[in-house]
């Protein structure tokens, strides 16, 4: 309890004495039963004798300032007779619980919030109240919002999605809102000086304070540890909220170091695509700042890095959105062959790009396509390509079988699926030449969900396998969640086998499971003999790699496999 006293005494005034020891202590145990943004203390003539929180934002002054001050002076006039019915009935021993109460906020409209609290009469008959900001959720978030447990704000996703729609909102209403963000320097620092307590209190403070300053006084959030966001309106004083928040981090060191505050306004312009689409991209461009400032980071980064971050970010995807809608890229096949004939059984479809104007990698671009949310596009834009492919080729003749990569992100979006499913009863012929490659890019949340609709494309009469088993430490959950036909081994088990007895017997193990569940194997990056004798010893089924042809956009440039497929009889499991 040590450090939580000190921030105790150095809010309400230095109290050394055993019997004041206490008293602080059960006072800290009464204020814990309370989840507020503002806490006060009353004496039975309803003076404050003590108060927490944030404090400045509600009423414009510090915690020892509010110290002698009548409750009533803070309370809105259209509320006190409401205040005196409540500090009756406390009295009486009724327990406040979420009254509304209007307070006098300074310099702007009277803020409506909830107040709870009981009266202690064995504690000097003083009462214990607690306010909180109006718990009534933003206009702006929905009913999946995320917040982070302790400061109630929106986690980085959330909040995204909630400015964008309040960003959004303003340029129909005329209303001038800003983002800002804020980053603590130390503040982790400051946490480890801190008791479990006294981190609690920083936290649920914090938290108050970047709401009551937010849009609805509920539009914050926390992007990572040390940085935050809020939506708020144009008047908003924000060097004013910086000082209350260096001066509270400050009175809560045991230290008297504090934290120090950068905070920076950037303009998001919002309307320029959908809410939907401008939250991705927005929730991509806070990631990516955030990664890529690690260190160095300056207010000035904030302000300038951010704003071209997230017009970048817009530029980009719309680059990409009107690619995805022409086609404009290529197809490349590689062979996937029979580690027993060496002949290729089917082909993995790949995208290329016309470099001279995507300069991203393949890997890049699906990356950025998920976090931004246009895979789904793509994944469709591919399959209609690869099957229009397989209509003209097998047409001629040919028994091609092709694998299409499908993101776990689209595979968990219903419109994706639907759409799908109409885009394979296009090609009534064709659609009996693909298969899908479901890949971990993006890690599948709902898997009961998803092996739904992988048992809807089974038993459409798809083959469906799971893509980079083994790499990650879901591999394994997926495996026995979702029930498919193949699985691809990550090529980082193959080279480690190679090199590492103990890594081969792990390669051998996966393939022996697998075939105990009766599901084929594929192992990537045979670059060599050696790697394809060590798979074929292993006893797995297919192998890819630049042993047996780099990806080519010409098909022609390898062997024609033979009229074979995978045993359909288990789609129909």
């Amino acid at each position: 309890m040590g450090q939580a006293q000190d921030s105790m005494n150095l809010a309400a005034g230095d109290r050394q004495s055993p019997e004041n020891l206490k008293t602080e202590r059960d006072r800290f145990v009464a204020l814990a039963f309370c989840n507020a943004d503002l806490l006060v203390e009353l004496d039975p003539a309803g003076v404050i004798t003590f108060a927490a929180g944030a404090t400045n934002v509600f009423t414009g002054r510090s915690p020892k300032e509010l110290q002698g001050v009548r409750i009533n002076e803070l309370i809105h006039e259209s509320d006190l007779r409401n205040l005196d019915r409540l500090l009756r009935d406390a009295r009486s021993g009724t327990r406040i619980d979420d009254a509304p109460i209007t307070l006098v906020s300074p310099g702007g409209p009277p803020m409506l919030l909830t107040a709870s609290g009981f009266h202690m009469a064995d504690l000097g008959g003083h009462t214990y109240l607690s306010f909180r900001v109006k718990a009534a959720r933003s206009d702006f978030s929905d009913e999946n919002s995320v917040r982070v447990e302790g400061m109630e704000v929106y986690d980085r996703t959330s909040f995204a999605q909630a400015a964008t729609r309040a960003l959004s909102s303003s340029e129909d209403t005329g209303e001038d809102r800003r983002l800002t963000m804020i980053e603590l320097g130390d503040y982790d620092e400051l946490r480890e000086r801190l008791t479990d307590q006294a981190q609690t209190e920083l936290s649920a403070t914090m938290g108050s304070l970047f709401r009551a300053s937010s849009v609805d006084g509920d539009l914050a959030g926390q992007i990572d540890e040390n940085r935050f966001g809020l939506v708020h309106d144009v008047d908003l004083n924000v060097e004013n909220l910086s000082a209350q928040i260096e001066k509270f981090a400050k009175e809560m060191d045991p230290e008297g170091q504090g934290v120090s505050v950068g905070s920076a306004t950037v303009e998001v312009e919002a309307g320029l695509m959908s809410e939907e689409d401008t939250a991705q991209a927005l929730v991509y461009t806070i990631n990516r700042f955030c990664d890529e400032t690690v260190g160095g980071f300056t207010v000035r980064d904030l302000s300038e890095g951010f704003t071209s971050m997230a017009a970048e970010t817009m530029e980009r995807r719309n680059r990409f959105v009107e690619m995805i809608r022409r086609g404009a890229f290529d197809v490349a096949f590689q062979p996937i062959c029979d580690m027993q004939s060496r002949r290729p059984h089917h082909f993995e479809a790949l995208v290329r790009f016309d470099h001279e104007n995507f300069e991203a990698s393949p890997f890049e671009f699906i990356t950025f396509a998920e976090e931004v949310g246009i895979i789904c596009e793509f994944d469709l834009a591919m399959c209609r390509k690869v099957l229009n492919w397989l209509e003209s080729t097998n047409g001629q003749g040919y028994r091609y079988m092709t694998a299409v990569n499908l993101s776990g992100r689209s595979l968990s979006t219903p419109r994706f699926v639907k759409d799908l499913m109409a885009l394979l009863d296009e090609f009534s012929d064709a659609r009996e030449h693909i298969l899908f490659e479901v890949t971990e890019s993006a890690k599948l949340h709902d898997l009961e969900e998803a092996n739904r609709i992988i048992q809807t494309l089974r038993q459409a009469g798809h083959i469906v396998c799971l893509d980079d088993f083994g790499a990650g430490a879901a591999a394994f959950q997926y495996l026995s969640a979702l029930d498919v036909d193949v699985v691809k081994i990550d090529g980082a088990y193959v080279i480690d086998a190679i090199k590492n007895r103990r890594h081969r017997a792990l390669l051998k193990a996966m393939a022996s499971m697998c075939r105990e569940l009766d599901i084929k194997t594929v192992a990537e990056m045979i670059e060599d003999e050696e790697a394809a004798e060590l798979v074929r010893e292993c006893g797995i089924d297919y192998g890819q790699g630049y042993l047996f042809g780099r990806p080519s956009k010409l098909i022609s440039a390898f062997e024609s496999p033979r009229p074979k497929s995978f045993p359909r009889e288990k789609t129909a499991a």
